[in-house]
């Protein structure tokens, strides 16, 4: 079975299936919207197809099921969050949440998380501080999938980085893996039994390979640069927290411990530098000038970050959120094993 589905009821869907799995209700609902939410962007890498191994840990006592993250050191406008090995999203929203409130005392907020877990997609936060009408930042760091610049070993996780800022009639964001590609977008193609673009990924040997079953290590986006923006996110994200530092973060597939992950949360206030007004206006003139740009031949118009992700949201809010066979027949073999009902397929 297939087919497309309302995105509230995929939301009332994956939050059953996460409590179905042991997952306090709060906490389910928090991780159920955040994942929903990247469907809904079309960032299908980092939705709900991660509630199967969201699962898998909870049950195996990997993930705390019963999370209380907490502010564990504050002085000024810098705090540090124990995320007491919960789900990500959940001290995700905690740190984001904190850093506006701290941005709203001092004109910004920094705060950084350890002790996490895998927290979705990084946009979801930033974007959240921008909703508040801040410039949002947020970082994260993963489980060592990415080789470094010149070597075939792990080195460092996919290591987004996302930014957002309110503009005068919405909300600018961008969300990218200092990687070629988040890693999920190989294991999607994987399970899909699909191909993947040359470029994506290496083989144990260190070659491209456009199987995704073959692939051993993802690579870092555009070589060497993409490498040192991956750095920068480690430090950021586990060195500043004093989380797991590359192979110190456990792993999320096939690992049997916490991850302790980090994630950094910046929320800075317009109005204490150039204002609101003006900064809106000022970056809507950016804005206006890329999509005045002539398009190159093959390419239809310039895009601005957010662009596509905007108009995935509008068609999926309009049509439901389409959900390939393999995960609609995942997550319903899920649903069997915890007893949930799942919803009819559209």
């Amino acid at each position: 079975m297939a087919g497309r589905i309302d995105p509230a009821e995929l939301e009332r869907w994956v939050q059953a299936l996460l409590e179905g799995a042991g997952l306090e209700a709060g906490a389910a609902q928090t991780v159920a919207v955040s994942l929903v939410d990247a469907n809904r962007r079309g960032v299908d890498s980092h939705g709900v197809a991660r509630v199967i191994v969201y699962s898998e840990r909870l049950r195996g006592g990997h993930m705390n099921a019963s999370p209380r993250p907490r502010v564990e050191r504050e002085d000024g406008a810098v705090a540090l969050v124990d995320a007491d090995h919960g789900p990500g999203q959940v001290a995700g929203v905690l740190a984001t949440d904190h850093s506006i409130a701290l941005a709203r005392r001092y004109g910004v907020g920094v705060v950084a998380a350890h002790r996490s877990s895998h927290y979705g997609a990084a946009g979801y936060y930033a974007i959240r501080a921008a909703r508040e009408g801040m410039v949002g930042v947020s970082t994260t760091n993963s489980e060592p999938f990415v080789i470094p610049h010149g070597g075939i070993g792990h080195a460092l996780g996919t290591n987004p980085i996302a930014l957002a800022a309110p503009t005068a009639d919405g909300i600018f964001d961008l969300d990218m893996a200092t990687s070629q590609v988040a890693v999920n977008r190989i294991f999607n193609a994987r399970d899909e039994g699909r191909a993947i673009p040359e470029g994506w990924g290496v083989d144990a040997e260190g070659r491209t390979t456009t199987d995704p079953g073959e692939v051993f290590a993802a690579v870092p986006l555009g070589g060497y640069k993409g490498y040192v923006l991956a750095v920068l996110v480690e430090i950021l994200s586990a060195v500043v927290s004093g989380a797991g530092v590359a192979h110190g973060v456990g792993r999320l597939y096939d690992g049997d411990r916490p991850q302790d992950v980090g994630h950094f949360h910046l929320a800075l206030d317009p109005e204490r530098l150039v204002g609101r007004a003006r900064f809106a206006e000022l970056l809507g003139g950016l804005l206006e000038h890329l999509k005045a740009i002539p398009a190159a031949p093959g390419h239809d118009e310039v895009l601005v970050p957010g662009e596509p992700e905007a108009r995935a949201r509008a068609e999926r809010e309009r049509d439901g959120i389409p959900l390939p066979p393999t995960l609609w027949a995942s997550l319903s073999d899920l649903s069997a094993e915890l007893g949930v009902t799942p919803p009819a397929s559209g």
